[in-house]
């Protein structure tokens, strides 16, 4: 189902919703900004038809008739259009995507003898295809990437010039909630071309993974997937997390004496470090029905303060992982690198509105941006992953990165307490959190033996401690037993 995004969401910042410079599907068909590349279809359309002359243009009308009534219970909403202006736009805009992401690259092999088009008419039409993805392999990208289009420049027609810019808007703009069409209707023009039954079109999922090149996946070639509703859906297809967290474990702080000789050091050295409310609870968490009842994840810093350590996760080839996949092992917790530009927002946005909406393919991208929303809360959470690596980002500081994932999860459903892919993960690291013992080792570490003087003066006090003890109980001893 392709649903519209919720008023009040589409408000928090509508450019991440609608499209540029291509309306696909009927949720902004006719909106006047977008009418020059309604010239362009066409032409893509006579492309099409061009590279299969043993089928015409009412083969294909017929072939969509048969899936037009499948195709408008796809949408969410009363499609406002008679049954020939939605044959004809599911028709153009089905060319349009097949041609214009390169998914006629491999039609060449399938094209009927009997054409009439001459190699040198089909290359120059090829050369007007704007496409996102270069023989050299640079390719555009949805999440914010630029491209080095070959055919910058070139003409479709008198009025319209392609160019690196619409590159860039076009990579945007497939991949919206709104702007969809089913994409049985691309595979049905896609074997109409061919003349025959034919897999998925391969060179539109390589579109796709060139329009995520920058976050690690774990579908290796062999594996691309061919059954989804839309290129949208499939952009949430390669965001599926491989790795499910193990089952919550329960650390057990069994050394209560230890940490309260620390704090009783502490209280001499008198260092000035105030521990908030939670560092005085010594639970791991309320208990609801036999399990913890966790509502938030904490910020990087105070995971720091409790021992905990960060690192980006690198990509390991035979252990491939996603950018979802997050883990946590002997106190340091591994994070996929995530490359953040200025139209990460729109793509993050769009994968979240499809998960709102569309249930029934889970929440797991939810449930990363909440993670992350919340472990960067403030820009120096926002600091200490930037110095690691694991976030790299183009915007202006390190606190608009903090804002973005504050407002990318604004007004999102989501149930902490349900079956999340991070659950147990969360568990873990509160169960690391509330443990006194790592959060005083950790504290030492911190504020005391990284400045020689203070890890002197703590090592001195702890020798005038156990001489003071020593000396005691020599005392009582000498009391109970006198020599003389």
């Amino acid at each position: 189902m392709i649903h519209r995004v919720q008023q009040h969401i589409r408000e928090v910042d509508r450019f991440s919703y609608e499209p540029f410079v291509v309306s696909i599907g009927p949720y902004h068909h006719g909106t006047a900004a977008l009418q020059s590349v309604e010239k362009m279809k066409w032409r893509f359309l006579d492309y099409i038809l061009k590279l299969n002359h043993n089928k015409t243009i009412l083969d294909y009308l017929v072939s969509l008739s048969e899936q037009a009534e499948k195709a408008k219970h796809c949408y969410s909403e009363d499609i406002q259009m008679d049954d020939e202006e939605f044959l004809r736009m599911l028709l153009l805009d089905g060319c349009f995507i097949l041609v214009a992401l390169g998914g006629t690259r491999g039609i060449s092999a399938c094209k009927q003898q009997s054409s009439s088009a001459s190699p040198t008419q089909d290359k120059r039409l090829e050369c007007g295809e704007p496409q996102a993805r270069q023989e050299d392999g640079t390719e555009g990208s949805g999440a914010g990437g630029s491209s080095n289009s070959q055919e910058g420049g070139q003409s479709t027609g008198n009025d319209l010039q392609i160019g690196p810019w619409f590159i860039r808007f076009l990579n945007h703009d497939v991949l919206l909630l709104e702007n969809q069409v089913p994409f049985f209707v691309i595979k049905k023009i896609y074997e109409l071309v061919c003349g025959r039954e034919s897999a998925c079109p391969t060179e539109l999922v390589k579109f796709v993974e060139a329009a995520l090149r920058f976050y690690p996946k774990t579908i290796m070639e062999s594996e691309r997937p061919n059954n989804f509703d839309h290129l949208l859906h499939l952009c949430h297809v390669y965001f599926r997390p491989r790795q499910r967290p193990d089952d919550a474990h329960q650390y057990v702080i069994g050394t209560r004496y230890l940490a309260s000789f620390l704090s009783f050091g502490r209280k001499y050295l008198k260092v000035g470090h105030q521990l908030d409310d939670n560092d005085l609870d010594t639970t791991i968490g309320k208990e609801s029905d036999g399990e913890q009842n966790l509502n938030r994840w904490r910020r990087v810093v105070q995971y720091m303060e409790a021992g905990v350590s960060f690192k980006k996760r690198y990509y390991d080839r035979d252990e491939p992982h996603c950018l979802l996949d997050v883990r946590f092992i002997k106190g340091v917790m591994e994070i996929p690198c995530l490359i953040i530009n200025e139209h990460t927002g729109s793509l993050f946005r769009n994968l979240i509105a499809f998960e709102q909406t569309c249930p029934q393919f889970g929440d797991d991208f939810t449930a990363y941006i909440v993670f992350m929303s919340q472990i960067i809360s403030a820009p120096d959470d926002v600091t200490v992953l930037a110095q690691r690596e694991i976030i790299v980002h183009h915007l202006e500081s390190d606190e608009k990165v903090s804002d973005l994932f504050t407002m990318l999860s604004k007004d999102v459903v989501f149930d902490f307490n349900g079956q999340y892919y991070l659950k147990s993960l969360c568990q873990k690291m509160e169960a690391y959190y509330q443990s006194r013992l790592k959060r005083w080792m950790a504290w030492l570490w911190l504020h005391l033996f990284r400045n020689p003087w203070l890890g002197v003066a703590a090592f001195a006090t702890v020798i005038v401690l156990i001489c003071t003890v020593v000396q005691t109980v020599f005392g009582i001893l000498a009391y109970i037993h006198p020599t003389g």
